[in-house]
Formats: C-alpha cells, sequence, structure tokens
C-alpha cells in the first residue's frame, strides 16, 4: 500500500534523508525490517561507502542520527533520554548527552516576527539586545529594556519551525505505524503511542501561549514559598510566537563559587530546590519536569528561580495519593498495597506473569523494609522499580515517567551542591500530608454525600427505567419474566442498605477526625469527645436498623 511507503510525496526527500542517515550509522536492518531500502537512492547507497564505518556502539550511533536529523529528532532523543522503561541504560546514558543547542537565527528574523504580532514593536519592547541570550531548537531568547526600564527576556519562536517539526512528526508517525506492524521486538515499546505522546508535547512546547499560562499557574500556587521566584510573564507583550517575561537575575545552581561569593551556602540552595520540587509534586500536582542545573538560578538573596516553563508535569489527586501508596507500601511490606498501586496508577501490560511480579515486588518490598521515607535513596529506589517494570514488559504511563524523571535530575543536582542530600527527606512530610488529608473527616463526609447522591439518583431512576422495560414488553420489543411482588420492598429496601452505608461512611469519618483531634493535643479534646458520642449513637442507631428491619 502507498501509506505503508510514502503518505505524501512531499515528504519525499526528507523519507530519504531520514532512511540514508539510519543506513550511514549502521541501522540497515531496521531500514530493511520496514522494507524502505528502497525509498533510498542507489547513489545515496553508494556514497556510504566502506570508509563511512560507524562506531561500534549502537547507542552511540542512535544519538548521532538524531544529532543530524535536526530539532525534532534532537527532541525525540531528549524524551527517550527520560524514557528508561523503554530502552536500556547504555542507550539511556547516551542520549542523555543530546544538547539542545543550535546556531541562532538572525536578529532581523526576530525583528519580523515581533512587527507581525504586535502593531508598534519599536514603542513597546524599547531596546532589544540583538545578540541572543540562548539559542535552543524551538526559539531563542533575546535582553530587552522597556519603555518604562524593567529588564525582561523575549523568547521568540523560530521562524517557519511549526512547518518543519509537523513534516517531521507526520513522518515519524508512519514510520511507527510500520515499526510497529513489521518489527516484532520493536512493537512492543509501542512506537505509535510513544509517537503520538512526542506530538502533544512538542506541539505543546511549540504554543508559547500554553508555557505562559504555566507560568502563571505556578505564580498563583507558590505565592507562599518565600524563597521561590517564579518570572512574570506579561500578557500584553506575549503572543503564541512571543514570550515577554521579567529577567532573573542569578548564577547558575552548578556554579559553587558564585554561590559562595553570595554568601550563601550551597547545602542550603539544594534544599530550597528539592523543598519545591517536593511540593510541587506532592501538594499541586504540577511540576516542573526537566528541572536540571540549567534551567535554575540562584538569586542573591538566596530565593531559587526555575526557568523555562515549557515541559511541565501533571498528577491528579487519586495519582498522587497512589504515588504516596507506592512508597509507603515499599516501607510497610505490603506487597499487596504496591501491587495494587501499579494497578490504578495504570502501569500495564500484555500477557505479563502476575504471579512472577508479585513475586519480584515482594523481594523488592524485604530490601527497603527496615528503611523509613527518609532514609531511603528514592533514585536507587526508582531505577530498580523501572528495571523491574521493564524487565516484565509493563508501560508506565507519560507523567509518571516525567515524575520519575524530574525526581532522578533534582537528586543529581542536588547532590553536586550536597553531597548527603535526598529528596526523599523533602518529600516525607508532603506525603505525610497528602495521606493525613486522604483520611480527613471532611473528605469522609464530603465522599458520604456523594454517596447519598448515587442512591438517590439510583432510586429516582428506577421508576422510569422500569417504565421503559415495561412498555418494551407490551410492544413486544423485550420478552422477560420480571417478577413485581414486593417491589415496593425492594426499593425500601435498596434505600434503607444506600442510608445505612452513608452513615457508616459518616461514623468512620467522625472516629477519625475526633481520634485525630485529641492526639493533636490542641486544646479541642471536648471536640473530639463530642465527635466520639454523636459517633456512638449512630452507631447504635445503625445497629438498630440492622437487627431490627422494617417488615
Amino acid at each position: 500500500m502507498l501509506r505503508e511507503t510514502v503518505v505524501h510525496l512531499r515528504d519525499l526527500p526528507r523519507y530519504r534523508q531520514i532512511l540514508a542517515t539510519l543506513m550511514k550509522y549502521g541501522y540497515q536492518d531496521i531500514v530493511s525490517a520496514m522494507h524502505l531500502e528502497g525509498i533510498v537512492r542507489p547513489l545515496e547507497n553508494l556514497a556510504l561507502g566502506e570508509e563511512n564505518v560507524p562506531p561500534s556502539d549502537r547507542a552511540q550511533r542512535l544519538r548521532m542520527v538524531l544529532e543530524d536529523l535536526g530539532p525534532t529528532f534532537v527532541k525525540l532523543g531528549q524524551l527517550l533520554s527520560g524514557r528508561p522503561d523503554l530502552l536500556p541504560d547504555p542507550y539511556i546514558q547516551e542520549l542523555s548527552l543530546l544538547r539542545d543547542e543550535v546556531r541562532p537565527f538572525p536578529f532581523e528574523e526576530a525583528e519580523a516576527i515581533l512587527r507581525a504580532d504586535f502593531a508598534h514593536p519599536g514603542e513597546l519592547f524599547g531596546v532589544i539586545d540583538p545578540t541572543p541570550l540562548a539559542s535552543a531548537s524551538i526559539s531563542q531568547v533575546h535582553a530587552a529594556t522597556l519603555p518604562d526600564g524593567r529588564q525582561v527576556v523575549l523568547k521568540v519562536r523560530r521562524p517557519g519551525i511549526e512547518k518543519v517539526v509537523q513534516a517531521d512528526l507526520d513522518i515519524l508517525k508512519n514510520l511507527a505505524h510500520l515499526a510497529e506492524r513489521r518489527i516484532p521486538w520493536l512493537a512492543a515499546a509501542r512506537p505509535v503511542a510513544l509517537a503520538k505522546e512526542f506530538e502533544r508535547n512538542l506541539k505543546r512546547e511549540l504554543d508559547l501561549n500554553a508555557e505562559r499560562r504555566t507560568m502563571q499557574r505556578c505564580r498563583l500556587q507558590q505565592a507562599g514559598m518565600p524563597f521561590v521566584r517564579v518570572p512574570e510573564a506579561i500578557d500584553s507583550l506575549s503572543t503564541g510566537r512571543v514570550l515577554t517575561m521579567e529577567r532573573i537575575d542569578g548564577v547558575g545552581v552548578d556554579d559553587l563559587d558564585g554561590i559562595r561569593a553570595l554568601g550563601l551556602d550551597p547545602r542550603e540552595v539544594a534544599s530550597r530546590g528539592g523543598t519545591l520540587l517536593a511540593k510541587q509534586i506532592f501538594t499541586y500536582g504540577l511540576f516542573h519536569a526537566d528541572p536540571h542545573a540549567g534551567n535554575i538560578r540562584v538569586m542573591a538573596d538566596g530565593v531559587v528561580a526555575q526557568l523555562d516553563y515549557g515541559l511541565f508535569g501533571q498528577l491528579d489527586l487519586p495519582s498522587r495519593e497512589r504515588i504516596a501508596d507506592l512508597l509507603l507500601g515499599l516501607m510497610a511490606q505490603d506487597t499487596d498495597r504496591v501491587m495494587r498501586a501499579l494497578d490504578e496508577l495504570e502501569i500495564s501490560g500484555e500477557g505479563v506473569d502476575y504471579r512472577g511480579l508479585r513475586r519480584d515486588i515482594g523481594e523488592m518490598v524485604l530490601t527497603y523494609s527496615e528503611l523509613t521515607l527518609d532514609s531511603i535513596d528514592l533514585s536507587k529506589l526508582l531505577g530498580e522499580l523501572v528495571a523491574l517494570i521493564r524487565s516484565h514488559s509493563l508501560r508506565l504511563p507519560p507523567d509518571l515517567m516525567l515524575l520519575i524523571r524530574a525526581l532522578v535530575t533534582i537528586e543529581s543536582v542536588g547532590r553536586y551542591l550536597d553531597p548527603h542530600f535526598d529528596i526523599a527527606s523533602h518529600a516525607r512530610p508532603y506525603v505525610a500530608e497528602l495521606t493525613r488529608r486522604r483520611y480527613s473527616p471532611w473528605r469522609l463526609l464530603a465522599a458520604a454525600g456523594r454517596t447519598a447522591e448515587d442512591v438517590q439518583r439510583v432510586a429516582t431512576l428506577l421508576p422510569e427505567v422500569l417504565g421503559q422495560s415495561l412498555e418494551s414488553i407490551r410492544r413486544g420489543e423485550l420478552r422477560v419474566t420480571f417478577d413485581l411482588n414486593r417491589f415496593e420492598q425492594l426499593v425500601g429496601e435498596l434505600t434503607r442498605t444506600g442510608n445505612s452505608l452513608a452513615a457508616g461512611i459518616v461514623i468512620a469519618g467522625l472516629i477519625v477526625g475526633s481520634s485525630l483531634i485529641i492526639a493533636a493535643g490542641v486544646g479541642w479534646t471536648g471536640l473530639g469527645i463530642a465527635g466520639y458520642s454523636i459517633a456512638v449513637v449512630m452507631g447504635a442507631w445503625l445497629l438498630w436498623n440492622m437487627f431490627h428491619p422494617r417488615s
């Protein structure tokens, strides 16, 4: 079929370039397995020649392929470098060497974008430094001084980059479909799903409006953290192609001499960075997914500032609670709890040997049974967990992989500043708070309310559904044997069961809440005793209803 070779004739030169590069670096087996060697021109095959001998290290060759193919493929390599569940360690280490640094584009092109997006850029932006501060595959950054004197930076997207990226993404998706159908050992990595994940992340990074909204969310969430600074984005001077934000002056987090010259203790800087990431993950569920040294600045007053908000991960409350369950299950030697957490986190696969998986998790649990959360080497634990998951051909959700990548990265940065840095000790209070809030009386009461609403909804809909069923029977569309004897009693029993369930949840909430109040010892003991009293009365009522049903 034509779709199995080239979907768009206009993309044929790019297909040839990609396939020829793969063959140049010794990946003829991949090209042949997809039956695409015929697309490469004979002259390109000859040009490879015997003198063009690629390195023997296959992982190194993959990195060289991605570097040769340009920005989209460099970004793909960076994504893969954070997927130890898909690739062995040698590939992860090699791909982590990929750098998103490219030659800057001319300032005249940046000016053309500003003129297209703003009516009078000269009046709005004041003085712009034509020499970029940094240049990456998607955008480059220029310093500027606004007419009111504010120091800002302009992040300007590369001209025409969206068309280049979209063409490469289309090709990658087509090649992923071919690989999944024709290369069995590669199909296990689900290349089609990986290509879609990559497309979603890269398109989000192309839209600078999305990055601006992320910055604004972080500023609101972290407003109560005095040692954290989020750059302020200037809405009136920003578009999908231009992001204007305040300039953050400071030293790199890996500049030990610079940090000490500011009169700061590198260990305190490491602690603040660890606390920031732990709170982002377990309290807010919105976290910086790439907190490497180049993305963190330390200001003169010791304030830590994260830069580049293009790659962020998101975890909803249930996912955060399941991650806490996973950590607590490991420490409690509770293999079943770990298995449930993995299942609820949608860590799954096809043809999994669950008996063998449970055995291996049990062995892993025993390894960490004598440790507490603040004495665990979290990066080592996560590495062992990912290796176990990979050995059983399980798949990790993308945001969970971003979480693991963020934790491992920040621990590496932290230990550069403080050899004794441990991200787990910073995560411990937030994991404990997450667990405490999970069983708070208010949340249990809310759950009871939702249960009562569900019971009421079922009781309300049941007569309507029954009426529709009877009408279908009358018309001959449905033939069933239905006993309506004692139907009212059935509805009554259903309502009583729902009320009993709701009452039980309320009683449990009162007991847990009262226990927490009394244990806290903050002078509210009377409130706790009152809660116990109400729970006893409600419990007696519940038992009476259970053993004295109405006729």
